[in-house]
């Protein structure tokens, strides 16, 4: 089905084919009509360089929770996007300042005697820290640091930004690829 095809689905079928995990449809909600809605909330609660797709995954996660029972109070007596922004807003309204003190709280980085795992023998830990540096995304070059050389539990990482462990392990795997990335375009000017 093409997008422009979705536009013909009613709230409910949208509603049901969330229910039942139709990827295709999760991608054009959350990705595609409700752009302008994470866009504003970046803009308004999350000044702390958090990318669209952690905002996504968090309220996905949080509509998902509990059998889907926050979508399952959707009862269609207005549009679904207006629904969802209302719900988003609040839920990142109370997170607002979750998000923002963690980015104060982090402290500042270290240099550790650990050296990534996945990361090539050949880079030296010196290579790496200038990597982490150039990274342009202070949230994970702060996750890579505590998750990674801290060796933090991922559990109390998650508590500490107030976000579920599944999505500061989507959070990691977005970090490491800016990681990786950074060393490719310093390699690239050797």
């Amino acid at each position: 089905m093409e997008e422009k095809d979705y536009a013909l689905i009613s709230d409910r079928e949208l509603v049901d084919r969330l229910l039942i995990g139709d990827e295709e449809i999760v991608r054009y909600l959350f990705f595609d009509k409700c752009t302008p809605m994470f866009n504003y909330i970046l803009h308004r609660f999350c000044p702390c360089q958090l990318d669209k797709n952690e905002l996504i995954n968090e309220l996905y996660l949080y509509l998902q929770s509990d059998n889907w029972y926050k979508l399952r109070q959707f009862d269609f007596r207005s549009k679904l996007t207006t629904w969802l922004t209302v719900v988003a807003v609040r839920f990142f309204q109370k997170r607002k300042g979750v998000l923002m003190d963690y980015r104060n709280q982090s402290a500042p980085i270290k240099e550790e005697e650990k050296v990534f795992d996945f990361l090539p023998e050949l880079i030296s830990k010196m290579d790496v820290w200038n990597a982490i540096r150039k990274m342009n995304n202070e949230r994970y070059r702060q996750v890579l640091v505590d998750l990674e050389l801290k060796d933090l539990d991922p559990k109390v990482l998650a508590r500490e930004m107030n976000v579920t462990v599944e999505n500061l392990y989507n959070i990691r795997h977005r970090a490491v690829k800016q990681l990786i990335a950074v060393i490719r375009e310093e390699e690239h000017y050797v």
